[in-house]
């Protein structure tokens, strides 16, 4: 019975001691944050204060890099989709050029972008489909 005592009071305090060490570090960090936002500056040294100074600007750099190369991503996106409609615009007029001319080649009728249209023409098929074992008589 001693034993699980002593080996209770041996883990109680190894807990006493990390949960200390981590309140103190949370209350660091806590610390930390608030001046990197400005505020709790009071009692700094100066060169804490300058070295504050070199990670905020260290950070802002870092963002506007992030920013340039979104923005970058986002002209390269923008110059794409103008290109491929140039591209689209194209092929339309090959197409109704070829349909034109009564061309011998394979005919291609361009999809219309408006859903309505194709709503109201009637789609008949003569074509039927059957699924499963044909019955012979």
């Amino acid at each position: 019975m001693e034993q699980i005592l002593s080996r209770y009071g041996y883990i109680a305090a190894d807990h006493r001691q990390r949960e200390e060490s981590m309140t103190s570090e949370f209350k660091r960090l806590q610390l930390a944050i608030e001046r990197v936002k400005g505020k709790e500056l009071e009692g700094m040294s100066f060169s804490d204060l300058i070295s504050l100074e070199s990670q905020l600007n260290d950070s802002l750099l870092s963002v506007k890099d992030q920013k340039t190369i979104l923005l970058n991503q986002v002209e390269r996106s923008r110059l794409q989709e103008k290109r491929t409609l140039e591209e689209n615009q194209l092929l339309r007029k090959q197409i109704e050029s070829m349909v034109g001319r009564g061309s011998s080649g394979p005919q291609v009728e361009p999809e219309s972008s408006s859903s309505d249209e194709n709503d109201k023409e009637d789609h008949h098929s003569d074509t039927s489909f059957a699924a499963g074992e044909r019955e012979t008589s």
